[in-house]
């Protein structure tokens, strides 16, 4: 059975454009998956209860579930382990030219590869965790993959890419149907979805990230921020400074600050 697309079997004539995109190195990859696969696809409802999976409904997370915890569905499963697979990797080392990648064995446990967004959702500008759960190695990549058919860009949910300090949206990549979105992930690498805008499709995605056994990941890279890593949660920056004081939205203050100071010390 084929998953992805033929045409994406070799990444690396796709290395330049990646590596000189702005706010940060990225490609976007229409019609990823195989067309019969995506064609025969279902995007099944996982089941969705107060034990499996997570909830968000917050002032940076608003009506977003994710798949943590949750068994996948088949042919979910049959995607993430496709772009878990040695061969994929290694494709993504050719795209790239970050050198010992690995994917992560916690799987859909720790870090949920499937998630939906409904009606009025949107996920403010953040960085995710940097580091591997197990070993504490360097995030270094990202790819989301857009699931949901027939969907009009004019219904948001497209992902936004900002500057290093994730203050100004630099670009948008809208939501198109069987689009893969890989890009690199720093410390200083801001990305978000613009607000959903649909009351009848959910919008679907998987996602998946990469790591390095390298500490200094980056530094082939010609950037327009540092290209160093170290450690931090998933941080983010909200729209506005009196946001940060109301005691609800505290924790927010406090990474956003230790962010801060560790790019400082980088």
């Amino acid at each position: 059975m084929k998953i992805i697309n033929e045409i994406y079997r070799d990444l690396s004539s796709l290395n330049f454009k990646f590596e000189n995109a702005k706010p940060y190195p990225h490609v976007v990859l229409d019609n990823f998956l195989d067309k019969d696969f995506f064609e025969n696809l279902e995007v099944e409802k996982i089941n969705v209860n107060k034990n499996k999976g997570t909830n968000f409904q917050t002032k940076v997370e608003k009506n977003k579930w994710a798949s943590k915890n949750v068994e996948l569905s088949k042919n979910i499963s049959l995607i993430v382990e496709e772009l878990y697979k040695i061969d994929f990797i290694k494709n993504l080392e050719n795209l790239s030219k970050i050198r010992n990648l690995f994917s992560t064995n916690v799987g859909n446990i720790d870090l949920a590869n499937y998630h939906e967004m409904y009606e009025s959702g949107f996920l403010g500008t953040h960085v995710d965790h940097s580091s591997e759960p197990k070993t504490g190695l360097p995030h270094v990549l990202n790819i989301i993959l857009y699931l949901s058919k027939g969907w009009n860009k004019e219904w948001g949910g497209a992902t936004m890419f900002a500057n290093k300090n994730g203050t100004k949206i630099e670009k948008t990549i809208d939501y198109v149907p069987n689009r893969a979105v890989i890009f690199l992930h720093s410390p200083f690498t801001f990305h978000g979805v613009t607000e959903i805008k649909n009351n009848k499709t959910k919008r679907s995605s998987i996602y998946v990230d990469y790591y390095c056994k390298n500490k200094n990941p980056y530094t082939h890279l010609k950037l327009n921020f540092k290209n160093v890593w170290f450690k931090h949660p998933t941080t983010f920056i909200l729209p506005s400074v009196k946001d940060y004081f109301p005691k609800k939205n505290r924790v927010y203050l406090k990474k956003m600050i230790k962010h801060k100071i560790k790019a400082l010390l980088a």
